[in-house]
């Protein structure tokens, strides 16, 4: 429920978000008193961003032209993939849900910690971040849902949690003035264990999405742009760097992730699960529930120089793995993904278990920021950081593949599209790029064909109503104030 979500409030804090040190139980007026409390709540908001991203990838990549469910996946995991689910499905509130806890807990931050007596220059940080984290996650609701409840202060009573659909387009609004904020607020950088906060840069990032999503393709080249001729971030010369758990976060291409960990090495924080899931069934060194099989498709997309290709996005039986294991599969009947798999991480390798994986979400990467200007430069957005083709050219010649020169309008924007695909296949971008480029219906459609073709009987041909999700009959059953999208 949306009012059992917004009253959990969390009073713990954590260094470099992945360290617990619980608190006494304080009533809200007398906990909010000092610096550390301050950095106590906003520690609380990231903390609660690790479950609304711990399932995320079943409705932007399951649901996607990139997956198949399995024979092991569950009805849930086949609904997503065959397009058949309704707004019963459990993962639908589960993302509802933490992102208006985590709202809930960004609001806390920004109504109370303001009359706190604290330093101006760490005050206006913790703001910052819980201005980036709410914008983040209104940004996630609306692109999911489109028109959703916007909250902008503490939910303290049942009446504070019954509000109707806000217009996207003012959620929209709110989300851009949430970045403005936070790009004015944080800092460029951080040292020590505070690594892997927000940053203006992740702020500006978003901003950079936002505009684009709402195909308003002169500031989202604007703000990638910024990000692009700052130099503040660079490609890893090396593609599966951007997964490698030793240097997450660090990493020249990383701008924000949602950080997990071991808990075996760091009692009481949250390990991600995603590695578990997608790795073929019975794959040596732990856990391995063999979930997904890799659209064939997708597959055919990677060049044979590709190093995003074979042994990286996904990976065939039989596979050699870093510590020469020779690894067979029969589920799934066809690659597997190996994006999530760190061979250079023992844990990864040797000691995979439920909830215990140090793999981080990725959210932003500097990939991204060159792939939004090079697509909203192609749209129509003036050029601020050299050309489109130069931006995707980044991109194709870090994978291996050659460059392209002097194409059309139309051919520059199927190469744009087709690298997005192929660059973060599984990363939770797939479906908002199909959304956003109004393809859903009809990908959905070659998908479910393809699928009664490969699996008979598993779906029939068909498309997706919208280009949005549901919004869970949960919700709608607890707030009447609801309504539901068009088609469910």
């Amino acid at each position: 429920m949306l009012l059992a979500s917004l009253s959990a409030l969390a009073l713990s804090a954590c260094d470099h978000f992945l360290a617990p040190k619980p608190t006494d139980v304080l009533a809200p007026e007398n906990f909010y008193q000092s610096a550390t409390d301050a950095v106590s709540a906003v520690n609380a908001v990231y903390s609660q961003t690790q479950w609304v991203y711990f399932y995320y990838w079943y409705e932007s990549d399951v649901a996607s032209d990139d997956i198949f469910a399995t024979s092991n996946f569950g009805a849930d995991g086949h609904q997503l993939a065959s397009y058949t689910f309704d707004p019963t499905l459990w993962s639908l509130d589960n993302v509802w849900s933490n992102a208006y806890i985590t709202i809930n807990r960004a609001n806390i931050v920004l109504d109370r910690v303001p009359a706190i007596v604290m330093d101006t220059v760490q005050r206006d940080r913790v703001l910052g971040e819980a201005h980036y984290l709410r914008a983040l996650m209104n940004f996630e609701l609306v692109r999911l849902f489109g028109d959703v409840p916007l909250i902008q202060h503490e939910a303290k009573t049942v009446a504070d949690a019954q509000v109707a659909r806000t217009p996207a387009a003012q959620v929209y609004a709110a989300i851009v003035s949430d970045l403005q904020s936070a790009v004015t607020q944080l800092p460029t950088s951080y040292s020590g264990p505070d690594v892997g906060r927000a940053t203006s840069g992740a702020a500006t990032a978003l901003l950079a999405k936002v505009y684009l999503t709402q195909k308003d393709y002169t500031n989202a080249a604007k703000y990638a742009g910024q990000l692009i001729s700052s130099g503040r971030y660079s490609l890893n010369s090396h593609w599966l760097d951007n997964f490698r758990i030793s240097v997450k976060n660090t990493n020249p291409e990383s701008i924000f992730e949602i950080n997990y960990g071991a808990p075996e090495q760091t009692a009481g924080v949250v390990g991600s699960v995603q590695t578990l899931f997608s790795l073929p069934s019975g794959f040596p060194g732990g856990d391995a529930y063999g979930l997904m099989q890799v659209n064939p498709q997708l597959v055919a997309l990677y060049a044979t120089a590709d190093q995003r290709g074979n042994g990286a996005t996904y990976m065939t039986s039989p596979y050699k793995d870093a510590l020469g294991r020779t690894a067979t599969w029969g589920v799934p009947n066809g690659s597997a993904f190996h994006k999530w798999l760190d061979e250079t991480s023992t844990k990864d390798m040797t000691a995979r278990s439920w909830q215990q994986q140090p793999n981080n979400w990725i959210i932003q990467r500097y990939a991204d920021v060159l792939l939004i200007y090079a697509e909203a430069v192609s749209a129509g957005g003036v050029a601020t950081a050299g050309t489109a083709e130069a931006a995707l050219n980044l991109v194709r010649s870090r994978a291996g593949i050659s460059t392209v020169a002097g194409l059309s309008s139309s051919a520059l924007t199927d190469s744009i599209r087709v690298e997005r695909r192929r660059e973060f296949a599984f990363e939770g971008q797939r479906w908002f790029d199909l959304s956003r480029w109004g393809t859903l219906d009809a990908t959905v459609k070659a998908k479910t064909a393809l699928m009664a073709t490969l699996f008979p009987g598993e779906t029939s041909v068909h498309g997706a109503p919208g280009s949005l999700f549901p919004i869970p009959s949960g919700q709608i059953n607890n707030n009447k104030l609801l309504t539901q999208n068009p088609g469910w």
